[in-house]
């Protein structure tokens, strides 16, 4: 990125240190341990681009009188779409080809937000946690950042017209106040619960602190027309140490969604270092810590840094899908390597001839190449379209039957009756995968409907575990216990199975996220557990609709999951792996529980042979898509025992 109106020349150890900031948080994507900081390394991205971006226009305006708006968001078209672009495209191949139907539910709706640069307000809005991989996260995630730097390019022209229609002198003092007002909104939006921490974490009026940091260290960069203070070059190679130290610190130190820096303007420090350490290099005056970050290999990583960045996820999460397991000393460099090289493809053919260029540099033949502009994101909202299309569940499949063998050998073929049983599965997301995945064809005379909540725990409690992991429950999962009814009347419900989910086996805070905690072995912990469970069956008798309750699966150590937050804390608490893998005893409490209030209990423990050991392929077909959430062939083999049990309940007579 050019700092100057007049030259193409760049500054070496700015694009040194972005690139040192881009292979951390490469690493720590892959799973290298000690960088669980890496993330703040985004916030340096934030400050960089909104000083190197505000730079320009300020030098602009200085030279021509005004600023091309026009032009301006030309060149940022050109800058950052070819390449998103052709992301989107590959992905969309991979979506239609080869993922599988839980990956490609999502993928249409995550193509178009990062399409439209609002990936960061729909993964809000999905309470997404961004440090928990306890599931399949989305492979075009991390275009969040992306939606925020374009929502930023799209205001800042505006943003400057506004201060220069002011006097001089206010407009670093405004701007301070707006990154003063991001950093106290984001204390008040807090870390309280899921959604709190996806708004804290991916909004962009939280972020906007870092962004005009970004700004107001542009208009002190212009403000020193005649260079920096004297007393500011003299300390400059001290402060420039001390800078990229505190930058290191961050990315080293600082703990996932860590309260101190969105709860007490950590984020906006850290704006303020990475602001004055860009100063000191842009003005040659950091000493040695600019000519190391300026080294050559580090400044060519960062020139190329955009690329790595749009590439390295998505090979990350393939890598792991491929190839689960895989050890460190392969993946780093496998990721890394790749990572590298098709951005320095994308870079060489794709990117900087269309910098310099246009679209033209890309089809000379062609008189038209602003067709090209138009076709481009035309044929990605295509792609888009028809990956969700293919993506569709196993009920919307044209009717296909799903051909997998029966769960148990004791069963007979399943035979649909003449009149129809409308289910509804109550839970969290795994009760909503099991209506995903339910194959209609199979079991034609079931009508499956979700009145599920993913994430949503049972209890009103807080996990105690790791932040980033999740808060205490959503409003949308409170209200879930407390409308069932309404919704099991909207269905038309003739039963609802409740499927409690692996997060009664974590312990949990009893008051906030600070209070004592219960566990499995604390009464008032399953008294609370029971509670909840004699709500939703209140509200399911007040509507008229019978009750089943499902028992939880055994499944893999989360310890050796690819989830990284959850496996630290496993790792930290063996006796909760052990609880939540094989959670004997929240099966003997539904078990009781049932008993005792007269429901039917499916006791998918015993059907998948838990008692045995966990067992990832039954029948040569693989159960689990993920740690948690079972395959679309491995969901139709589930219901192949489940459905015939719950039309049986549902009528009141035995299975068979």
């Amino acid at each position: 990125m050019a700092v100057t109106a007049r030259t193409t020349s760049r500054i070496s150890s700015l694009d040194g240190l972005r690139g040192i900031a881009m292979v951390i948080f490469l690493l720590f994507h892959v799973g290298v341990p000690g960088l669980d900081g890496a993330w703040t390394g985004l916030s340096l991205f934030f400050v960089m681009s909104a000083y190197l971006i505000t730079l320009l226009l300020l030098r602009e305006r200085d030279r021509f009188g005004r600023m091309d708006v026009v032009a301006f968001y030309r060149r940022r078209a050109r800058r950052l779409l070819p390449a998103l672009f052709v992301l989107l495209a590959v992905v969309g191949t991979w979506g239609l080809l080869f993922a599988d139907d839980l990956a490609r539910r999502g993928l249409r709706g995550d193509m178009l937000a990062s399409l439209g640069f609002v990936m960061n307000w729909r993964l809000v809005g999905e309470a997404d946690q961004y440090f928990s991989t306890f599931g399949q996260p989305s492979v075009l995630r991390h275009l969040w950042t992306l939606s925020v730097e374009e929502q930023f390019y799209l205001c800042l022209p505006l943003l400057l017209v506004v201060l220069f229609l002011l006097p001089p002198r206010l407009a670093i003092p405004l701007l301070a106040a707006g990154a003063v007002a991001s950093a106290w909104w984001t204390a008040q939006i807090g870390l309280g619960d899921a959604s709190a921490v996806a708004h804290s974490y991916y909004g962009t009026d939280t972020r906007a602190q870092s962004l005009l940091g970004g700004m107001i260290a542009a208009f002190v960069h212009h403000a020193w027309r005649s260079g920096p203070p004297s007393a500011l070059r003299r300390s400059g190679p001290a402060l420039a140490w001390v800078g990229v130290v505190a930058c290191g610190a961050f990315m080293v130190l600082i703990e996932p969604m860590d309260p101190f820096m969105f709860e007490q303007g950590g984020l906006l420090l850290q704006a303020f270092v990475v602001g004055l350490l860009l100063l000191l290099l842009a003005h040659g005056i950091a000493g040695s810590a600019g000519r190391f970050l300026g080294w050559a290999p580090f400044a060519y990583l960062g020139v190329r840094s955009y690329g790595i960045y749009l590439y390295h996820w998505p090979i990350t999460l393939w890598l792991e899908q491929a190839f689960p397991g895989t050890p460190l000393w392969v993946a780093v460099p496998v990721v890394l390597g790749l990572s590298v090289l098709i951005a320095a493809a994308s870079y060489r053919w794709l990117e900087e001839p269309v910098i310099r260029g246009g679209l033209r540099a890309l089809v000379p033949a062609r008189r038209r190449p602003r067709l090209v502009a138009v076709a481009a994101p035309v044929l990605v909202v295509a792609l888009a379209v028809q990956v969700g299309n293919v993506g569709a569940s196993a009920s919307e499949m044209d009717g296909r039957a799903v051909d997998v063998p029966a769960l148990s050998d004791d069963d007979p073929a399943y035979e649909p009756k003449d009149r129809p049983t409308r289910v509804a599965l109550y839970g969290d997301s795994v009760a909503q995968n099991l209506v995903t995945y339910f194959p209609t064809a199979n079991h034609p005379d079931l009508l499956v409907g979700s009145v599920a909540v993913p994430g949503c725990d049972l209890v009103d409690l807080t996990p105690a575990w790791n932040r980033e992991l999740g808060g205490a429950p959503t409003a949308e999962c409170r209200d879930s216990r407390t409308n069932l009814g309404e919704r099991l009347r909207d269905l038309d419900a003739d039963t609802v199975v409740l499927v409690t989910g692996s997060l009664l086996s974590i312990p949990h805070h009893v008051e906030g996220d600070d209070g004592p905690v219960w566990w499995l072995q604390d009464a008032p912990y399953r008294a609370a557990v029971e509670s909840a469970l004699d709500g939703l069956l209140a509200q399911a008798d007040d509507a008229g609709v019978s009750t089943q309750i499902a028992t939880i699966p055994c499944r893999i150590d989360g310890r050796e999951g690819h989830a990284e937050a959850l496996r630290a804390y496993l790792e930290a608490h063996p006796e909760v792996a052990k609880a939540t893998s094989d959670p004997t005893e929240v099966n003997t409490w539904i078990r009781e529980w049932a008993q005792s209030r007269g429901v039917a209990v499916l006791d998918l423990y015993d059907a998948l042979g838990c008692e045995d050991g966990f067992r990832p392929v039954i029948k040569g077909v693989t159960l689990y898509a993920d740690q948690l959430h079972f395959s679309d062939a491995g969901a139709a083999m589930v219901w192949t025992w489940l459905a015939p049990r719950v039309r049986a309940q549902a009528a009141g007579s035995p299975a068979r």
